[in-house]
């Protein structure tokens, strides 16, 4: 065989075994790939630091019914009970309608009930609009009093949402006035009378 016959053969082996090669390296890179994934998910790369234990504030949240004084409250007013609501219980906006579907009432504390609202509002805009806390008060006693909840929503544009509200009141409170939408001194109140059977 000369030398130039020679050459091509060579070449021609060379070119034969490089698809061989090329599925070698592309098995061992995925095989590689899949190793440090697995390692990753075990933890071995991650160093970041964990982070710290929530500290708890000096001043906890007051407790539904806390102690002998919740039982006082509880044995005052046994149970969450309805409680009776205006017809047609709503006000407007320019772009929205706010309707107050149910109310209840239930132990807090020893001097303190809880009036948990079921709410309704419908956005009448062409843009989202804000469901929140800010748009609600109760008038208690000749002060407005904003939820003790932190109701956060987006209601889009030509549709309704249901959310729910809770005020905290004395437990003294026989009537109280609700505000929804425009809140403010001067503005429009619904009465929900707390003492109803």
């Amino acid at each position: 065989m000369s030398q130039d016959q020679q050459s091509k053969a060579e070449s021609k082996v060379w070119w034969q075994t490089l698809p061989g090669l090329l599925t070698a390296g592309a098995a061992a890179l995925t095989a590689i790939t899949g190793l440090l994934v697995a390692l990753n998910q075990m933890g071995l790369f991650n160093h970041s630091h964990p982070s710290p234990a929530p500290v708890q504030s000096s001043a906890p949240a007051p407790e539904r019914n806390p102690g002998p004084a919740g039982a006082q409250a509880e044995a005052a007013n046994p149970a969450s009970r309805p409680l009776s609501i205006p017809a047609n219980a709503g006000t407007r906006t320019e772009q929205s309608n706010f309707t107050l579907l149910s109310a209840r009432v239930s132990p807090y504390s020893s001097d303190q009930v809880a009036l948990d609202l079921k709410v309704r509002m419908t956005n009448d805009g062409d843009y989202d609009a804000n469901f929140w806390a800010a748009s609600f008060r109760l008038s208690v006693n000749g002060s407005l009093l904003p939820p003790a909840g932190d109701l956060d929503e987006l209601v889009p544009a030509h549709s309704a949402r249901e959310g729910e509200i809770e005020f905290v009141v004395p437990t003294s409170a026989s009537t109280v006035g609700l505000q929804m939408g425009t809140v403010g001194e001067g503005k429009p109140l619904i009465p929900i009378h707390l003492q109803n059977p």
